[in-house]
């Protein structure tokens, strides 16, 4: 697991989690939002999950997370779908691939997911994308 880029001091902040194996597009997406969130990294769908849940049980708010959607040992579908049994933290899938549309129509009605976006990002479009759903 990575550790934070941003503390908890700042509580005026959102906190956002980056969940991603390409460590650096990991580092590249924190660095770009550190100076407006919070901003906890994490590398594979297990420490994903477990880090949100450590965040949430100690009262730590995860207003966001952007989730690859192939991290290792599962998928990003299920990841969101598991993360969603505790709560309605806003999650943006985020794919190099072209996803099934009736898999991403269903994580969207469902509210498994919020947005749904698909590699390469420019960072620009990601800064505004993060904002535009985190509010």
């Amino acid at each position: 697991m990575l550790n934070r880029l941003a503390s908890y001091s700042d509580t005026e902040k959102k906190t956002v989690m980056i969940c991603d194996d390409e460590r650096d597009l990991l580092k590249l997406f924190g660095k770009a939002l550190q100076t407006k969130y919070n901003v906890i990294l994490v590398g594979s769908d297990e420490d994903c999950i477990e880090k949100f849940i450590d965040e949430e049980s100690r009262g730590n708010k995860i207003h966001l997370i952007l989730l690859d959607y192939r991290l290792g040992g599962m998928f990003g579908d299920s990841v969101a779908r598991k993360i969603k049994e505790y709560n309605g933290t806003k999650i943006i899938l985020i794919s190099a691939y072209d996803l099934d549309g009736e898999l991403v129509k269903d994580l969207e009605e469902n509210k498994y997911i919020a947005k749904y976006i698909e590699k390469p990002i420019f960072i620009n479009s990601l800064i505004e994308l993060v904002a535009d759903t985190i509010s």
